[in-house]
């Protein structure tokens, strides 16, 4: 019989909706693991909306005792996504704690965790994102035949990129938080290369969307070689041919390899395992009760 471990979330971060979703798809491959002594307890700083876990509950909706209880006496592990509050340094007295962040510097409030090896140059453990192809916060989407007709900026693009996409006309849409709540058939994805919105590019390429941006060792550890259009240099004519591009049938092929690399490297199964392991070690607990 295996030993198992009472776990809880305390999630601060994470509040844009593709990042919701990625914790959403990681608890259910958690609860998949039936490791658990207990359903796992998510708490949210904020609204739940864009959380699909059974049992979410916002940590304002709690009454002092009902917080001071959990933080005094609940959870051998908490897991804290985002930033630790006031209150965390209580919770660390009498139980292990995990903490992840996509921040690049960030303070680490417990035992140091990553969604990317490339973020983990200090030794941080690896926690394998899931991703799936219907998500409730986008509105419509793509398909194998999808052919984009607007570019939708998730970053803000630099004063090359704006004169190039000036220079070839392109139809744009730029939200101006950056973090589109839907989106509409008819949209190739430009991004910066940042943790977050790499996140949002594996979502919308499982979608059929193609994503523009520069070659580097996040994007392709997330989208593959060759899962994205990315231009020949940084001037102004190579962004131009990157942004024709990805309109055309080499975004649509870039597409799907990356759909093919994200379901081959980022399944619910991987996701879950590397929870358990990162927990079991952590807690020191081992697969097999004692």
């Amino acid at each position: 019989m295996r030993a198992k471990i009472d776990c809880i979330w305390y999630v601060s971060g994470f509040r844009r909706p593709w990042e919701a979703a990625v914790l959403s798809n990681l608890a259910a491959a958690l609860k998949a693991r039936d490791f658990l002594a207990k359903p796992l307890r998510v708490y949210v700083s904020g609204g739940t909306a864009n959380f699909r876990v059974d049992g979410v509950l916002s940590w304002g909706s709690l009454n002092f005792f009902e917080r001071a209880a959990l933080v005094l006496f609940r959870g051998r592990l908490w897991h804290l996504w985002g930033d630790a509050p006031l209150w965390w340094r209580w919770v660390r007295l009498r139980a292990r704690t995990v903490h992840t962040s996509l921040d690049t510097h960030p303070r680490w409030w417990g035992h140091p965790t990553r969604l990317f090896a490339e973020q983990a140059s200090d030794g941080e453990s690896l926690v394998v994102p899931a991703f799936e192809v219907k998500v409730a916060w986008m509105d419509g989407g793509g398909g194998e035949d999808f052919q984009p007709d607007a570019l939708l900026l998730a970053a803000e693009p630099s004063e090359v990129q704006r004169e190039a996409l000036a220079e070839i006309g392109e139809s744009v849409s730029l939200n101006a938080l950056g973090s589109p709540s839907s989106l509409k058939k008819g949209k190739a994805l430009f991004i910066d290369g940042s943790p977050s919105y790499v996140l949002l590019a594996a979502y919308l390429t499982l979608q059929g969307v193609p994503v523009v941006a520069k070659n580097t060792p996040l994007v392709r550890a997330v989208l593959g070689s060759g899962g994205c259009v990315v231009p020949g240099g940084d001037g102004k004519e190579d962004w131009k041919k990157a942004f024709r591009e990805v309109m055309s049938e080499a975004g649509r092929s870039a597409s799907a390899s990356a759909r093919r690399f994200l379901k081959a490297n980022y399944s619910a199964s991987a996701a879950g395992e590397s929870l358990e392991t990162l927990y079991r070690a952590v807690t020191g607990c081992s697969k097999k009760a004692e």
